[in-house]
C-alpha cells in the first residue's frame, strides 16, 4: 500500500452516496437496498450528518426475535455486555423505522483520512463501508472495491 499511503479518502471515496433519513420505514430501508443492490446505508439527520447505519444485518435483526434470558438470569441477573446484546436485539426487533434499527454511532472518516488508515479501520473492524464526513455532513463512501479499483489502477 505504499503508493496508496499518499492517497487521501476524498480521492477514492464515492460521492453519490444513497440515503436514508430516521423517520425512514423499515421496509422502504429494505425495498431501497434490494433497487440498488447496496446492502447498507447511512442514516443522516436534516442537517447531512451521519447518525448511523442500517444494514442487511439490521434487517435480520428485525425478522427474528432475541432469545429471552432465561429464567435463571432473571433471577441472579445478566452481566452488563449481555443485557446490552439482548436489549440492542430486542430494539432492532421491535424497530419500524431506520432510526430505530440502525446501529448508531457509524464509523465515518474524514475526507482527509489517509487510504492506509481507512484500510486498517475497515479490515480490523471487518466492516464493508466507511461514510467519509466533510465536517459533520456526509460526502461519500469508501467500499472494499474501491481498494480493488484502486489495486489495479496501481498496476498500470
Amino acid at each position: 500500500m505504499a503508493e496508496s499511503a499518499k492517497k487521501i479518502a476524498k480521492d477514492i471515496m464515492k460521492t453519490e452516496v444513497v440515503k436514508v433519513g430516521p423517520e425512514t420505514p423499515v421496509k422502504e430501508v429494505a425495498k431501497l437496498m434490494l433497487a440498488c443492490d447496496i446492502s447498507g446505508f447511512p442514516v443522516v439527520d436534516d442537517q447531512g450528518k451521519v447518525i448511523g447505519v442500517v444494514t442487511e444485518l439490521d434487517l435480520m435483526r428485525n425478522q427474528i426475535a432475541p432469545n429471552e434470558p432465561s429464567i435463571w438470569s432473571t433471577i441472579w441477573g445478566m452481566d452488563a455486555e449481555r443485557m446490552k446484546k439482548y436489549q440492542d436485539a430486542r430494539r432492532k426487533y421491535m424497530a419500524k423505522t431506520a432510526g430505530e434499527v440502525m446501529t448508531s454511532p457509524a464509523l465515518t472518516v474524514d475526507v482527509a483520512e489517509s487510504l492506509e488508515r481507512v484500510a486498517n479501520i475497515m479490515f480490523n473492524k471487518q466492516i464493508k463501508r466507511l461514510f467519509v464526513t466533510d465536517g459533520d455532513k456526509l460526502a461519500g463512501v469508501i467500499s472494499r472495491s474501491a481498494f480493488t479499483k484502486l489495486m489495479l489502477e496501481m498496476e498500470k
